[in-house]
């Protein structure tokens, strides 16, 4: 009997090592405090938040084949997500993230060592097509050259299977940001947003606005998150808007806060919830996140009956 998931993620797993000082961060000295490595990359935390929020969910990537490498590989699978479709290369399969945070858990310097992209490449180019059958809904991470994005939306539409696209960093909107009207939904932050639309918005009601002015190239859902102002949604199908306001919680790390907040969303949408609905998920799911130390928060398994309500 052929595997039917909720969801197939094609994207990259990334080790974060995250210092958190003792006490006020000095940009410029030595700083007492902790290093942690952990495990992440935009897709995969959304892959493991999919996976503590119930989603039969398939992930698409490479590991090393290093100690690192096999231990996120034994996470995945202790997680129920499904990894036959992510390869173990030698090398250069894995990315790494450098970060620095502050004394209030916000980013205050990071570098990011890319992995490469080919041998996922050659997964799409191999058996993208059957991946995408065996699923109801894709994710992708948009860090992918065009014509690999283009790939993936094209055989989904094919089979009429929904698609997200998570945004890794800044240089991804610029270079793919004509790829945006194909997805079934937008989901970004205010600075990127104002990348897309090439103004800067100083109300969520500006960013509704702009919303509503995209959606007119066949983008039908979008969603902004605004940082501690909320976030602001609109879907044209539907004829709904709205802003929703952030959940206060005890802040001890931001890093998974924006992967945490796609995949809640994203969930809420497969799951058939309205948009207002899922993008309230989604701020629960987020709030969770960076009340913690990892870049995802296992609690969400036990909290779903009120994350869901």
């Amino acid at each position: 009997m052929e595997k039917t998931f909720d969801v197939a993620v094609f994207g990259t797993v990334f080790v974060d090592i995250k210092g958190f000082p003792r006490d006020v961060l000095n940009p410029k000295g030595t700083n007492i405090g902790s290093v942690k490595f952990k495990h992440g990359g935009v897709a995969r935390n959304v892959v493991e938040n999919f996976s503590y929020m119930g989603l039969k969910t398939r992930f698409v990537s490479i590991v090393d084949n290093s100690a690192l490498g096999m231990e996120v590989l034994a996470r995945l699978k202790n997680e129920k997500i499904d990894t036959e479709y992510v390869d173990i290369v030698d090398k250069d399969g894995m990315g790494m993230w450098l970060v620095v945070l502050n004394e209030k858990g916000d980013i205050a310097a990071s570098v990011s060592h890319q992995p490469s992209l080919k041998y996922l490449y050659d997964i799409i180019n191999n058996h993208a097509e059957d991946i995408i059958k065996g699923c109801n809904s894709v994710v992708l991470d948009l860090d992918f050259e065009a014509s690999y994005i283009e790939k993936i939306i094209n055989i989904a539409k094919r089979y009429n299977k929904r698609v997200y696209a998570v945004i890794g960093h800044l240089d991804v909107v610029k270079r793919n940001k004509h790829l945006f009207n194909k997805l079934d939904c937008l989901i970004c932050n205010n600075i990127e947003f104002e990348l897309i639309a090439e103004k800067t918005f100083e109300t969520k009601e500006e960013v509704l606005d702009a919303c509503k002015e995209l959606t007119k190239n066949g983008l039908k859902k979008i969603v902004v998150t605004m940082g501690k102002k909320g976030s602001v949604f609109y879907d044209a199908e539907a004829n709904e808007e709205g802003f929703v306001d952030i959940v206060p919680v005890n802040v001890i790390d931001t890093t998974g806060a924006g992967d945490s907040f796609f995949a809640g969303t994203v969930y809420g949408l497969i799951s058939g919830y309205s948009l207002e609905k899922s993008v309230c998920i989604g701020t629960r799911i987020a709030s969770l996140t960076i009340s913690c130390k990892d870049s995802t928060n296992p609690e969400i398994k036990q909290k779903m009956h009120i994350i869901v309500v």
